[in-house]
């Protein structure tokens, strides 16, 4: 992935959720229009892994990436999500 267009550290947002509405702010359109994130990842496992991730500790490395909607998405161990175009 080259230069990010949109990147950031989840907060208390899941990262499914964080990725469905950065995707949006990007495209420029409601986050309900975009087809399912399930067509590229399952957000529930996406979820439960970061999840405890921040329950159990912080990672050190390591890294999950897909594409969405013509996106490239790329959320790291620590949290920080980036969304490319």
């Amino acid at each position: 992935m080259s230069k990010p267009s949109h990147s950031a550290e989840l907060s208390s947002e899941t990262p499914s959720l964080a990725i469905v509405e950065r995707v949006a702010a990007l495209d420029g359109t409601d986050p309900l229009s975009l087809p399912p994130l399930y067509d590229a990842v399952d957000p529930e496992a996406l979820d439960s892994l970061f999840q405890s991730s921040r329950t159990d500790g912080p990672w050190t490395t390591g890294a999950v990436q897909f594409t969405y909607y013509g996106y490239d998405v790329r959320v790291d161990a620590d949290g920080e999500i980036a969304v490319e175009s």
